[in-house]
């Protein structure tokens, strides 16, 4: 990973709450942080449910979705588009405030989208 790519989510990663973060392109490959089994499940995952969020938006009608949310017991997984080429997840402790969190995940998807 590169010192620019690392600085970037430098910030992201002292958001207290903040367990683990993965940036991957919109198929699912990783592209960002380490290459642990984890990181690159939880890239492939979040873009197949990024890929069903979008798909079910369209068939109501609606704007696509920029980001998804599922609670699980241990916390939260955060999904965010950066761009059109990639996204950004997050997961979170599970008593983690979600809203500096996001506020973080949206300036750091700005910033990756200018790079990606």
């Amino acid at each position: 990973m590169s010192i620019i790519f690392r600085n970037i989510l430098l910030d992201l990663k002292k958001i207290d709450g903040v367990k683990m973060i993965a940036v991957g392109s919109r198929d699912g490959f990783l592209i960002g942080e380490s290459n642990s089994s984890e990181s690159e499940i939880l890239t492939l995952m979040s873009a197949a449910m990024l890929r069903a969020a979008e798909n079910v938006t369209d068939k109501i009608g609606k704007v696509s979705p920029t980001r998804i949310i599922v609670d699980f017991e241990g916390g939260k997984i955060i999904t965010t588009l950066a761009g059109h080429k990639a996204l950004i997840s997050v997961t979170t402790s599970m008593d983690a405030n979600i809203e500096p969190i996001i506020r973080e995940i949206d300036r750091t998807a700005g910033k990756l989208k200018d790079i990606l």
